[in-house]
């Protein structure tokens, strides 16, 4: 059941990151960044108000956050390369990373969680935080594919998605959409971060596993599908939990690096053959 609510955080951040991707072509190695801020300001904001008013607004300030992030990624007339804007995530990243550090310090930070009863469901144990963090990836990942099916700006990313010059000629603006994307990617890695924070207490260095695992969900299926990212998110949780229950704490991230690898080397021999 751990290994199934972190592999659903990862997933989160990772939808988010394919999100990114297939809007503007930017590989966002901040969105580890997100999860955390996710994480601390609930952490901050837990004590002095409601949890889901707590939440709500930590989403809210990630998500502003995002939008920012991606004004500067893309450039203010949208123009910056792919590889430009991947360099510029990882400085931005940094940046996030040295703030949190000033503002919350270099120790662990949690929550308590939903609630300390487990159900018993014949016979299996279950955490009701470990429940919540399943069904909030699923709800949000279904809501996310609805609205780039149904809504009109789901639409627009889409086309922007597809070829972001076309997306120029009938006027839509690929720097606001590119913005959209990051804010909600923003939002999607937040509340995996604030929701799995009371499971594993979250540090300010704690963007670069995330980052990894995250993009190794996202990796799954090659950084354009919603789906894949979350099957891949759910396949790393339980894969890193085997590791730490059989072999070696130490080695869980490695697992996210090698099946990272393994899965680029052949989706990149893939396209070649094809």
């Amino acid at each position: 059941m751990i290994g199934i609510s972190t592999g659903s955080a990862f997933a989160l951040v990772g939808i988010g990151m394919v999100l990114i991707h297939r809007t503007s072509g930017i590989v966002n190695f901040a969105q580890g960044s997100f999860a955390v801020l996710g994480g601390l300001f609930m952490v901050r904001l837990v004590d002095d108000l409601p949890s889901g008013v707590a939440g709500l607004v930590t989403v809210v300030i990630v998500a502003v956050v995002g939008a920012l992030m991606g004004l500067i990624a893309v450039g203010i007339r949208g123009r910056t390369t792919a590889l430009a804007s991947l360099i510029i995530t990882l400085g931005l990243a940094l940046v996030v990373s040295s703030l949190e550090l000033l503002e919350f310090g270099d120790r662990p930070h949690t929550y308590p969680a939903v609630s300390e009863h487990a159900w018993n469901v014949r016979g299996v144990v279950i955490q009701p935080q470990y429940a919540l963090v399943i069904g909030v990836t699923i709800a949000a990942s279904l809501l996310l594919a609805l609205a780039l099916r149904r809504t009109i700006v789901g639409h627009a990313l889409v086309a922007c998605a597809d070829s972001s010059r076309a997306a120029e000629l009938v006027g839509l603006n690929v720097r606001t959409l590119a913005m959209i994307a990051f804010a909600v990617s923003a939002g999607l890695a937040a509340l995996g971060g604030l929701l799995v924070t009371p499971v594993v207490p979250v540090n300010y260095d704690s963007d670069v596993a995330i980052a990894v695992n995250a993009f190794a969900a996202a990796a799954f299926g090659g950084l354009g599908s919603i789906g894949f990212a979350f099957v891949g998110g759910l396949v790393l949780g339980i894969s890193e939990q085997l590791v730490v229950g059989y072999v070696d704490p130490q080695y869980n991230l490695a697992i996210a690096l090698v099946i990272m690898l393994v899965l680029i080397g052949w989706r990149s021999r893939h396209e070649v053959v094809t």
